[in-house]
């Protein structure tokens, strides 16, 4: 993914997270993303795809919710390997937004009340899951 693809997802949930900080937007590199609150504090925000997203597109086939689940947490352990990169820039806080392009399941479930019951454990200050297709965001606590 190059960075104008980045900085259009990221441009499309400052739109939708009605919370997004306001401040300037620095593209840069590990974290993707800085928003400059003020001359001393700055939130990083990494972007990451969905493992398992190209599992869907070359099969056709859907995730079941406990594949979805599984994948997300798979996500968020990739990317806690480089946290300690991102802490090394002395952010004031660390996002990680995860896009899928849609999240398409086997079975008919509420996802927003399955994510609010699990607890991923992250190093993460926000780590957020951004449904491309339905335009849905999901903070997981």
């Amino acid at each position: 993914m190059d960075k104008q693809q980045e900085k259009e997802i990221l441009q499309r949930f400052t739109i939708l997270f009605d919370e997004f900080p306001k401040g300037k937007l620095q593209a840069g590199e590990s974290p993707d993303f800085q928003v400059r609150l003020n001359t001393r504090k700055s939130i990083g925000i990494e972007l990451t795809g969905l493992k398992g997203q190209d599992f869907i597109h070359q099969t056709g086939r859907l995730l079941n919710p406990s594949q979805l689940i599984e994948n997300i947490m798979e996500t968020i352990a990739a990317k806690e390997e480089k946290l300690y990169l991102y802490q090394r820039k002395k952010l004031h806080r660390i996002w990680l937004l995860i896009h899928a392009e849609t999240i398409k399941t086997e079975v008919n479930f509420n996802l927003q009340n399955k994510l609010e019951n699990l607890n991923f454990d992250s190093g993460f200050d926000r780590v957020f899951l951004f449904d491309l297709g339905s335009e849905q965001v999901y903070e997981l606590g």
